[in-house]
Order: C-alpha cells, then structure tokens, then sequence
C-alpha cells in the first residue's frame, strides 16, 4: 500500500513536471515589448504609461495572448536594434518592407498608410497620374521631407516647401496652393490643432501605400507568432480593432484593416509564406 502510494507519487510528481517543461517550452520567456513616442498612436500619458489607439490595441492583443510583459516606450533607433538583435523582442508599428522582410517574424498588419495628392474637398480637381500633378498650381509639401525630395528630382517646378506640415494646411485651405503631399495618417495630428476638419479634405491621388505591423526577433517560436496573428485576426472580425481605432485613424483605414489576413505583397511569391 505504502508503495502505491509512493509510485502515484512518483507518477503525479513526473506528470506535473513534464506538464511545466511542455508549458515553459511553449512558452518561453516573456515577450519584451516596445514602441516609439508617435501619437496618436503611441505616447506617455500624465502618468508615465504608454497609451494611445495603437498601442492600446496591441495591449489588448497581448492580453488576450497570455502575454504578461507590458510596453516600453524607447527611441526608434534603439527598439528597431533591440528587435534586430533579440531574443523575444516585438517592435511596433514597423514598415514591413522588401528590405526588411527577412529581418523580421511579421504579426499584423495594424495600420496602413497611403500618401498622396490631398485637394479640397469643395475643389473638383482631378488627378489621374503623377504627371497631372506637374500642372497644378502649386504643391505643398514641408521642407526636408522624403515626398518633397522625390518631387524636386522629378523636376517639379511648382513646389511650395514651408518649414512645417501645418503651413501646408493653411495655404490648401486658403486657396494658395491646389494640393498638399502628405498622408492619410500624418495629416491627422495637423488637423487636430486647427479648426479644419480632415473631411474638409480629399485624397485625390495615391503615391504609396504601407502596411505596419508588429515586427518579431527572428528568434520568437512558430507557435508565438502564429498565436499573436491569430489573436489579432480574431480582433479584427470581432470589431475589437474598430472599437480601439474609430474616431483617431480614417474610416478608410479601419475598414481595410479589419478584414483578417495579410495584404499582398509585391516582393513575396504567391505561394512564399508571409509569417
């Protein structure tokens, strides 16, 4: 009797630790989490914790995940090393990009970002091409941007550059210029220290379009990262990413995020994973 006893011991004993090494396996250490200061996405709020729609959106993702770490708020530079460099560190929000597509384990997207021609809302000017834009009566885009660069090696001659994005706001509104570079995401903190409405505006002509996501280590487990973009999937069909996104993101946006999956991707084959 007494050595039953002491071999259910033995058994319950070998079950509880295969049971914690299966789970530590699973696992791993705690994933460290940081982002940058780029509201409204993601900033410190009166109390020192990172806040903001995206990264309450990620906090909830974490959540939902069992991840018990919180964010950390760090220069770019600095978080975009730690992630390159590991191990288990998530970097949001990351252009995911060619050059970077194998640096990376990719969770998202969670933000787009299309940058273009934007007109007045009331103006019915039309632009089809890049070239149309040539013929406008000026173009506004701030001083040392990469977009105002492109357009002077393009030899746009019908540049207006200001020192600051909001300067370009005022000559759009004011009738000074025809169209203003800048993006959909950009604009939004602009437009929230004027009078303006951002429906007062338009996109006329797309330039670019950018998926962000959460970039991994290379080093997160197969079974982390799918966990993380399942998690984040069932968000999106569940109206959690709306809920944390509406009334900060544009509509167009929240719309094409909240379909699951992942868009496609110039550089990655049909059949290439997108993990």
């Amino acid at each position: 009797m007494v050595w039953n006893y002491r071999f259910g011991g033995m058994i319950l004993t070998g079950m509880l630790l295969i049971n914690g090494l299966s789970s530590a396996h699973a696992w791993g250490e705690p994933i460290t989490v940081v982002t940058e200061h780029s509201p409204p996405g993601e900033y410190l709020d009166e109390n020192g914790r990172v806040t903001g729609a995206t990264a309450e959106l990620v906090r909830e993702l974490m959540k939902r995940a069992g991840e018990p770490s919180d964010i950390t708020l760090l220069p770019w530079a600095r978080g975009y090393m730690m992630a390159r460099r590991g191990p288990n560190v998530a970097l949001f929000e990351t252009t995911r990009s060619e050059m970077r597509e194998h640096q990376f384990r990719w969770v998202g997207p969670i933000k787009r970002i299309t940058g273009g021609f934007f007109v007045r809302r009331q103006d019915g000017i039309s632009i089809e091409t890049l070239d149309d834009a040539r013929d406008l009566d000026g173009v506004c885009v701030y001083r040392g941007s990469s977009g105002g660069q492109l357009l002077k090696a393009l030899g746009f001659t019908n540049l207006e550059q200001p020192t600051r994005s909001a300067q370009c706001l005022e000559m759009l509104m004011h009738g000074r210029v025809d169209t203003w570079m800048t993006s959909d995401i950009a604009r939004l903190p602009i437009f929230a220290e004027t009078a303006y409405s951002e429906n007062e505006v338009r996109l006329a002509y797309a330039t670019s379009t950018k998926y962000l996501y959460i970039a991994m280590s290379l080093d997160t487990p197969d079974s982390i990262v799918e966990l993380w973009q399942e998690t984040l999937d069932q968000m999106k069909l569940d109206g959690t990413l709306a809920q944390y996104y509406r009334g900060t993101y544009p509509d167009e946006m929240i719309k094409a995020l909240s379909q699951p999956g992942h868009p496609d991707l110039p550089w990655l084959d049909s059949g290439q994973a997108v993990q």
